[in-house]
């Protein structure tokens, strides 16, 4: 019979904390009506998380970078608006923020699910703009290649993200035992944990397990794969932003710069 254990992992920060940080970016060119509201006149608000780099990070000034602000600044910036963004303390749930008027979007990497979309109302999901795979951080000379050498490991993962709906998935489906589960908001905490021998692996998306690899030598990146669904097929992973519905005209102005660029994400 398969244990499946699940304990919280101190790195997690206070739950249900929401702060606006101090980073806004400027917009560039000359000013224009843009052809859509937003919550707060001038600007576009972006409810995120920073522990998933390289999509949503914070640098060393505290101020928000990644492949997401990177993507959103340049459309803002079009419009005539700023992007100011409103920081979470946890990733679980951040895509119901806009449908709770507490920003116009949230970007944080936001894999783009059917339980997601129902879980929040008042929110129009953007176009895909970026495809994941699932990945795991482990020390050099550790062995994962699929859910087997997970048994009677401690595996760390983001509370609510795909990487740990696919951990479920994985030990339920393939019966594996005795699997400790731990949870974390930040990447770097749970690489941390690997990397000093607290946990075996910290599953995330595969651009989150290559940024962390680069910070700790002693590690690698194992068992790049495909999220395992319910239903015992396998399923991509669109990554989209979930929308404020009241924001009128953002989600189509969006769609069409997602269009026009998306290939440019993340260069």
């Amino acid at each position: 019979m398969t244990t499946f254990r699940i304990r919280p992992l101190a790195l997690a920060t206070a739950t249900g904390a929401v702060m606006s940080l101090a980073c806004v970016a400027a917009a560039q060119g000359s000013a224009q009506a843009a052809p859509f509201t937003t919550l707060t006149p001038g600007t576009i608000t972006a409810c995120t998380y920073d522990g998933f780099a390289p999509f949503s990070e914070l640098n060393a000034k505290g101020e928000w970078t990644g492949w997401d602000p990177a993507f959103l600044r340049p459309f803002a910036a079009q419009n005539g608006l700023t992007l100011t963004p409103v920081k979470y303390l946890q990733f679980n749930g951040i895509w119901q923020s806009p449908g709770r008027n507490r920003c116009d979007l949230a970007a944080a990497g936001i894999t783009n699910l059917a339980a997601r979309r129902a879980q929040s109302p008042g929110v129009t999901w953007s176009a895909t703009y970026y495809y994941v795979l699932r990945s795991f951080i482990v020390r050099k000379g550790s062995t994962l290649t699929g859910p087997m050498d997970l048994a009677g490991k401690t595996v760390i993962v983001t509370k609510g993200s795909t990487a740990d709906l696919d951990l479920v998935q994985q030990i339920r489906q393939h019966h594996v035992p005795d699997v400790t589960v731990r949870y974390t908001d930040n990447d770097e905490n749970g690489a941390k944990a690997v990397a000093q021998g607290r946990a075996f692996a910290y599953g995330s998306g595969l651009g989150s397990i290559q940024a962390v690899v680069r910070k700790h030598p002693g590690t690698k990146v194992a068992w790049t794969h495909h999220r395992l669904l319910p239903n015992g097929k396998t399923g991509s992973e669109p990554f989209s932003y979930p929308v404020r519905t009241a924001s009128t005209g953002l989600v189509q102005a969006l769609n069409a710069y997602i269009a026009a660029n998306k290939k440019n994400y993340g260069k």
